[in-house]
C-alpha cells in the first residue's frame, strides 16, 4: 500500500504572532512532494528503511525531528483539514523552513537497497547506473539470487531455466541530499524565497503535514 503526504505552508503573522495559512493568490499553498519516501523518513521517521509490507529498502535516515503531532497553534484552515481526514491521517508533525535549511543534508550519508533484473544488474555493473530498482520483487517465475550467483549467470557459468527471471539485491550509498535532490535543489529554495518575499525569518515559515495510506 502506498503512502502520501499532505503539506500546508503556514506563516507567522507579523501583527499578532499567530500562525496563518500562506496563500498563493486566494488559495492556500499546498506543497506537492509526491511519494518521496526518503523525504518522508527525514521529515517524520515514516517508511524509514522499509517499504510496503516491511520490505528492506536500506539503513534509513536520522529524521530532522520525531512526530510532533498537530500543532495546537495551527491555522484554522489546517485544523479543519486535519479534522476532515479524521483517523485516516497519521504521523502528524511540522517543521520550520529554518530547520530544513540548517539540516545537514550533505554531511550525512545512508545506504539504500533494492532489486535489479539480470539486464539492469549488468548495466549497473558496467556503468553504475541504477535503472528500475524495485524495493522488492516476487512471483512464481521470479528467483532472488545473491550477487555472486548473478555474476555467474552474466558470465555464462550458470544457465537459467527458460521462463525463470532472476533478480538480485544491490546496495549503494548516497548523501541525504542525493537521496532527496529535487526537494533540496528545487522546493527548499522556493520555501526560503517565501520568507524573503514576506520579509521575515525562515523561523516564521513552516510546513504542517501528515500522512495517509
Amino acid at each position: 500500500m502506498g503512502c502520501d503526504i499532505h503539506v500546508m505552508v503556514e506563516k507567522r503573522s507579523k501583527e499578532n504572532g499567530e500562525w496563518e495559512t500562506y496563500c498563493k493568490g486566494n488559495e492556500a499553498f499546498w506543497l506537492y512532494l509526491g511519494d518521496d519516501y526518503n523525504l518522508f523518513a527525514i521529515f517524520a521517521d515514516v517508511r524509514n528503511g522499509y517499504g510496503f509490507a516491511g520490505c528492506d529498502t536500506g539503513d534509513g535516515f536520522i529524521p530532522i525531528a520525531g512526530q510532533r503531532g498537530v500543532p495546537a497553534d495551527a491555522s484554522d484552515n489546517y485544523l479543519e483539514y486535519v479534522k476532515k481526514w479524521r483517523l485516516s491521517g497519521h504521523s502528524h508533525s511540522y517543521l520550520t523552513v529554518a530547520e530544513l535549511q540548517h539540516f545537514d543534508w550533505e554531511g550525512q550519508k545512508t545506504k539504500h537497497r533494492g532489486y535489479l533484473s539480470q539486464k539492469n544488474y549488468a548495466l549497473f555493473k558496467q556503468t553504475g547506473e541504477r535503472r528500475r530498482v524495485s524495493d522488492d520483487i516476487g512471483g512464481p517465475s521470479i528467483r532472488k539470487v545473491p550477487n555472486e550467483i548473478m555474476d555467474e549467470i552474466l558470465n555464462g557459468e550458470l544457465e537459467v531455466e527458460e521462463g525463470i527471471y532472476c533478480y538480485t539485491q544491490i546496495e549503494w550509498e548516497e548523501t541525504y541530499k542525493e537521496s532527496c535532490s529535487y526537494f533540496v535543489d528545487e522546493d527548499l529554495p522556493e520555501l526560503v524565497k517565501i520568507a524573503k518575499d514576506y520579509k521575515c525569518s525562515t523561523e516564521d515559515i513552516r510546513l504542517v503535514f501528515f500522512f495517509d495510506n
